[in-house]
């Protein structure tokens, strides 16, 4: 269940948003929404990559027999 006044902080944040973009003409807004697809898009390339760094570094973790001296 989420809390109430997380609602409250989204609509805000909606509110503000479309206040903002009410001057700004239609043709500005498709280049603006593009821009954080590709943003975000950026990113999950960044996550995905970074995962699999992670999961290759398992894969190459071999045990060392240490001798006691």
């Amino acid at each position: 269940m989420r809390h109430k006044w997380i609602e409250h902080i989204v609509q805000a944040w909606d509110a503000f948003m479309e206040e903002m973009f009410s001057f700004v003409p239609e043709e500005s807004k498709k280049h603006i929404k593009n821009a954080r697809k590709e943003i975000l898009l950026a990113l999950k390339s960044v996550i995905e990559k970074r995962i699999e760094e992670l999961e290759k570094g398992k894969k190459e973790i071999k045990k060392v027999k240490v001798e006691k001296s």
